[in-house]
């Protein structure tokens, strides 16, 4: 804040907001040269005065201590200026004081009055040049005048100051009018500028829409020229489409317009320097995408007009040749015709999914509609050749007919070449397709599966008809994704059979005509002949319809013949080939896969009686479907064969462990070429022992030589142990009785003649039948002779056999003997026992197969213990042979019927042959017979033969020894060949 409004807010007012003395010395003694001060401080006393007193004479408050001072200030001021000694008498000059007095407006009369004085006293300063001096003191007069004449103005100012106030309020009165005036004139200029540029504005919007007037008017004019020009242009190519003929005849009238009516200079988008050569360019790729649409839609005429313009403007304007366009196009459509297939399944059966994700029944939809697809667009394929094939290609227009001719038969000459590409090119793109489903493949069911084969061999028919070419890529997917199947499904059988073996208790269980399993077995022995009435009745009933409707239905005219099986696959509706009911498309399919043979016999499953326990009814539940797994293609049916023959080998195998014994198993058979290591520094009783601990050892090692490699091979190659845990598991109880031996080996002969006449009755052979056949034979011997060498106990019969006397001067032809009797009774007690046990449980096959092998060991038991006899002379002998007889021909003659055999006869004729050599002198005819008789005659037999002889006896027992050693390294020899 200044002093000046400091003081004039503080000069005068209340006693609390006087000042003090001291505080107005300091400020005048600060500001002691400005006198204007002064008169501040007695403006604003006058106007404070006038404010609170409304008096119309000057005073000044003496009361306080400022108005005091002030006062004194006065007085002192004016009291020296008249104590001067130099101070001129008023007198002196021409000067009234009284003229101060007037109004404050009169000021300028004082400054006139100055200037008079100034004016009075020039003259003699410049004519007294050297008085400078008294031009000083007169320059010093002339102040002091002036000082007491603003001592007068200054007293008249505060006489005059209402006066001066009222002017002041007078002129501030003004001051406010004139400030609204002039806000008034403001305001008035502001909007008049404002209407002034409204105004202005809009006369600019009037000058731009008469000018956007004349533009559009412009515009008008060359949108007409426009319009005549290209109008013509756009009507043609909506009414010829691709004609080439007729569109570019118009497009050259078009360029002739252009240059006429100059419209190159309106610089449009559509128009161009090179108009005619870029709307040439534009009609090749109608052209080629009208050719891309006819190969998915086929449209005679269109195609026709098609192959007109293109042969035109590939003449006359540098096109690329058609027939090297061909392929491009055609492989584009199948990429196209791809797209369309999965957008379309993607929208109608699996929204907001994708159908990589498809599976079970939304899989086979995909695969059905895709197909369905490939095979319309290969029919279209073909109504392209056969129109070139069928009709003459002629142009009214050109004089080279010949030529276009010519032009047309090399086209039909690449489609022809084109066909395998195009089959090829789709192979390609479904094996991805595939390939990329195959998790998924693998989870369906059989019956999908079997579908999902099924629309592969329609559209390999189809696709193959059409290219006269091979699948061999889709061919060859499809059975890998086949065999993955498979494997898989093979491997959860073998997981679910082993898990009924462990528990298989081998009780004969019953199998009614009527059962489920004996349906689903006749009707695949009789789905040749049902398949074949229905596979006539069904292409007789669409025929018809083929025949009524024949210029919309698709053939391949050049693969027609009289093979039904291929007329088939024209069976199909136009629109959709696989449009079928599914009774209709269940029963074709099979129509498919089943070969159509000579009619058969449907008895043949009935030729074997039915014996089956609880594995086996479950083996078999599944031979129907690996029976229609084996359809699919020739390369898998033997894999699909080995497979379920293994199902058989594990119940083999299981089986075989249950019923013999794991640990007795392991030593005859896993590691059968390995029960003992010759060492000829053990003695020769040590030998005899070992192999009679394993009676007939040799014997069973020729006859069980496949059984054995199966075994060994089965572990290592045929099942994972770690999964099925057959060795690893304990061991239950062993069955010990023969029925259920019987059992188990009745119902596994039952499963192979099953197994080998439903794959026969389809056409199916294979060598691994007559190989399991001999295995299973094998193992049939092995637990029916192992249960007889265990189990049959004759030694209270045979122990007379020494005590009688066999030195004889003559031979008894009576039958006499009591152990001999006996013997034969105990045997034919046998048979008997075996028709009764469990209530003819045991089959009659069996039966037979048990009382032969009985039989067999009874009579080895017999030899053996004529072996032991130590007097013996010729008619001795002679006797053994007779009784010998007697006990087979008894055996032979107990058989109801005549021509069944008991007794294996190459056994019989060496067991008697054995007696003819027994005790003979010359140990040469003992070594001859033992060379060729040691794989049908047991060991210990063998042995007691060579150690009874006379000759033998002879000799030293350095030489017996070697004769030993011989012995025993020549049977190990002969045993490690099997």
């Amino acid at each position: 804040m200044n002093v000046k409004n400091y003081i004039l807010r503080k000069l005068v007012g209340d006693s609390s907001n006087t000042l003090t003395v001291e505080q107005v010395q300091r400020i005048l003694e600060s500001q002691k040269d400005d006198d204007r001060i002064f008169r501040a401080i007695i403006n604003s006393s006058l106007s404070n005065q006038k404010l609170q007193a409304g008096n119309s004479e000057f005073h000044i408050n003496t009361s306080t201590d400022f108005g005091h001072l002030l006062l004194n200030q006065l007085q002192s001021s004016l009291q020296s200026i008249k104590s001067k000694n130099q101070l001129l008498s008023f007198d002196q000059f021409p000067i009234d004081i009284n003229q101060f007095n007037i109004d404050i407006s009169q000021t300028d009369l004082m400054k006139q009055q100055l200037q008079y004085i100034y004016r009075l006293f020039k003259a003699t300063i410049r004519q007294n040049g050297d008085g400078l001096k008294e031009t000083q003191n007169y320059l010093a007069n002339l102040n002091q005048a002036e000082q007491i004449i603003e001592s007068q103005y200054a007293q008249q100012c505060i006489m005059k100051a209402p006066q001066y106030i009222q002017g002041i309020d007078q002129i501030n009165l003004w001051c406010e009018k004139s400030s609204t005036l002039y806000q008034t004139v403001i305001s008035t200029r502001q909007l008049l500028q404002e209407s002034k540029r409204t105004s202005l504005k809009k006369q600019l919007q009037i000058v731009e829409k008469y000018k956007s007037i004349q533009r559009i008017k412009y515009t008008l004019e060359k949108l007409m020229i426009l319009k005549q020009t290209f109008g013509q242009l756009a009507q043609a190519m909506n009414k010829y489409d691709d004609n080439a003929y007729e569109i570019i005849p118009i497009m050259k009238e078009t360029q002739n317009n252009i240059n006429k009516y100059k419209l190159n200079e309106l610089k449009l988008a559509c128009i161009s320097d090179n108009f005619f050569e870029n709307k040439i360019e534009s009609l090749k790729e109608r052209i080629k995408s009208g050719i891309l649409a006819n190969f998915m839609k086929f449209d005679e005429k269109k195609y026709y007009s098609l192959l007109k313009s293109y042969y035109f403007i590939e003449k006359h304007y540098q096109m690329q040749s058609y027939v090297t366009q061909i392929w491009g196009l055609a492989k584009k459509s199948i990429s196209v015709t791809f797209k369309n297939a999965i957008k379309l399944f993607e929208q109608s059966y699996i929204p907001h999914k994708i159908y990589q994700n498809c599976q079970d029944e939304d899989l086979l939809q995909f695969y059905k509609l895709l197909y369905s697809e490939l095979v319309e667009q290969m029919l279209n394929f073909h109504y392209c050749n056969r129109f070139h094939q069928e009709n003459d290609f002629k142009i009214e227009e050109e004089d080279g007919n010949s030529q276009f001719e010519e032009y047309t038969e090399q086209i039909r000459q690449s489609y022809l070449e084109m066909r395998q590409l195009i089959w090829s090119q789709i192979q390609k793109k479904i094996v991805k397709i595939i390939n990329a489903h195959l998790i998924n493949i693998k989870s369906l069911v059989l019956e999908q599966l079997i579908y999902f084969l099924g629309y592969n061999c329609l559209l390999i028919k189809r696709a193959e008809d059409f290219s006269h070419s091979d699948s061999q890529q889709l061919t060859k997917c499809i059975i890998d994704v086949y065999m993955s199947f498979v494997q898989q499904f093979h491997k959860t059988n073998l997981k679910s059979i082993s898990t009924y073996l462990q528990n298989e208790l081998y009780q004969r269980l019953p199998l009614t005509k009527d059962s489920k399993l004996i349906q689903q077995l006749e009707q695949l022995t009789n789905l040749n002949q049902v398949n074949t009435k229905l596979f006539e009745y069904l292409i007789e009933k669409r025929e018809e319809n083929y025949h009524q409707e024949t210029k919309k239905t698709v053939d391949f005219q050049d693969l027609i013949n009289n093979d039904k099986e291929m007329q088939l696959f024209y069976l199909f509706e136009y629109q959709n080939p696989f449009v079928l009911q599914q009774e209709e498309f269940d029963l074709i399919i099979k129509a498919i896969w089943i070969k159509k043979y000579a009619t058969q016999s449907t008895g043949v499953l009935n030729q074997i009686e039915s014996v089956l326990s609880s594995s086996s009814i479950r083996i078999l539940e599944l031979l129907p479907q690996y029976a229609l797994l084996s359809f699919y293609h020739p390369s898998c049916q033997q894999q699909i064969i080995a497979n379920f023959l293994q199902l058989l080998e594990l119940y083999m195998f299981v089986s075989y462990n249950q019923l013999v014994g794991i640990t007795q198993q392991k030593q005859i058979l896993e590691n059968f070429s390995q029960i003992m290591k010759f060492d000829e520094s053990k003695e020769i009783e040590f030998f005899v022992q070992t192999y009679d601990s394993f009676s007939d050892c040799l014997v069973l090692q020729e006859r069980f030589c496949y059984f054995k490699r199966f075994v060994q091979k089965f572990c290592k190659e045929g099942i994972d142990f770690k999964e099925i845990d057959i060795f690893a598991s304990k061991e239950k109880r062993q069955f010990v009785d023969i029925a259920e031996r019987a059992i188990a080996s009745e119902s596994l002969a039952y499963l192979l003649s099953q197994t080998k006449s439903v794959f026969s009755l389809i056409g199916i052979t294979s060598q691994n039948f007559d190989i399991f056949k001999e295995v299973y034979n094998q193992y049939k011997e092995f637990i029916y002779r192992n249960f007889v060498q265990t189990y049959i106990k004759i030694d209270g019969i045979v122990q007379y056999v020494p005590q009688q006397r066999w030195d004889l001067k003559d031979l008894h032809n009576e039958n006499n003997n009591i152990y001999l009797d006996r013997l034969i009774q105990f045997i034919l007690d046998q048979r008997d026992r075996l028709k009764s046990i469990g209530g003819g449980v045991i089959p009659p096959n069996a039966q037979k197969d048990i009382f032969s092998f009985l039989a067999e060991h009874c009579l080895n038991v017999l030899l053996e213990t004529y072996g032991k006899i130590k007097k013996l002379n010729s008619i001795g002998r002679d006797q053994m042979v007779f009784e010998y007889t007697t006990c087979c021909q008894s055996i032979e003659s107990s058989q109801k019927n005549s021509k069944e055999v008991v007794l294996n006869p190459k056994i019989t004729l060496m067991q008697l042959e054995y007696l003819k050599v027994f005790n003979s002198q010359q140990y040469e005819e003992i070594d001859q017979y033992i060379q060729k008789s040691k794989t049908l005659i047991p060991l210990r037999l063998l042995y007691n033969l060579m150690s009874s002889s006379s000759s033998y006896n002879k000799l030293s027992k350095q030489q017996k020894k070697d004769i030993q050693v011989k012995f025993f390294k020549d049977y190990y020899d002969t045993f490690k060949l099997f």
